[in-house]
């Protein structure tokens, strides 16, 4: 398995696991593709394997395609598997801890105000649920700007961290509360002894890829879904 694939799901992690024909298969009830996908673990595994695992659990398949599994990514495509969401992976080290702004309030489980800001990204009150239960799977601090406006999720993993979840309020964006948010949650990641840090961002969200790399942050690694076209 790919270095970063493994990584990525530890930190976002199914609900269910199982590894067998060569594949790691995710289950989360469908909540998100990165906890639904197979992840490629032997180079020469059968696409009918994924078709069927996930067509006998109720879900489109999919596959979380990683650079140098360019011949599966090949089989992939002949068998109808359409690309989706290229992603990027941009990751920065914390040698030295950031300088936040101090206007976040981190706690270890989501807030209501956090919550209620899924509303701004068009998900289902079932979806958020779904991603509120993945998310307690793993060490997580949970951030909302002093103005409710915004919120961030770091999770923790050792010396590395995992931001996701960032979401800003649409009447509050271009003010600078994404950033504040981002740079608090790195800040608070560095004291509980984080030195890395990185994320996933979709390859063509503007706005968000100048906000990550005006912090510091650097593509390492980039990935795509494989989904069956019907």
């Amino acid at each position: 398995m790919h270095a970063w694939a493994a990584r990525v799901t530890r930190d976002w992690p199914p609900f269910h696991s199982e590894s067998r024909g060569g594949w790691r298969f995710g289950l989360a009830e469908g909540f998100t593709k990165r906890a639904n996908c197979a992840l490629l673990e032997d180079p020469g595994a059968d696409v009918a394997e994924v078709t069927t695992f996930y067509r006998g659990h109720g879900l489109r398949p999919c596959v979380q395609v990683w650079p140098g599994e360019e011949a599966v990514d090949a089989r992939l495509a002949e068998q109808g598997y359409a690309v989706v969401e290229p992603t990027l992976v941009l990751a920065q080290e914390l040698t030295e801890r950031p300088q936040g702004p101090g206007t976040t309030l981190i706690s270890d489980s989501p807030t209501e105000r956090w919550t209620e800001l899924f509303a701004e990204t068009g998900v289902s009150p079932e979806w958020a649920d779904g991603v509120v239960r993945i998310l307690s799977g793993v060490t997580a601090a949970y951030g909302v700007h002093e103005s409710g406006d915004g919120r961030g999720c770091a999770v923790l993993d050792g010396e590395s961290v995992a931001i996701c979840g960032m979401v800003t309020a649409r009447a509050a964006r271009g003010r600078g509360v994404a950033g504040a948010i981002l740079v608090d949650l790195l800040a608070w990641a560095h004291d509980k002894g984080a030195r890395r840090a990185y994320l996933c961002v979709v390859a063509d969200n503007e706005p968000a890829l100048r906000l990550y790399r005006g912090a510091g942050f650097e593509e390492v690694s980039r990935y795509h879904n494989r989904v069956l076209a019907n």
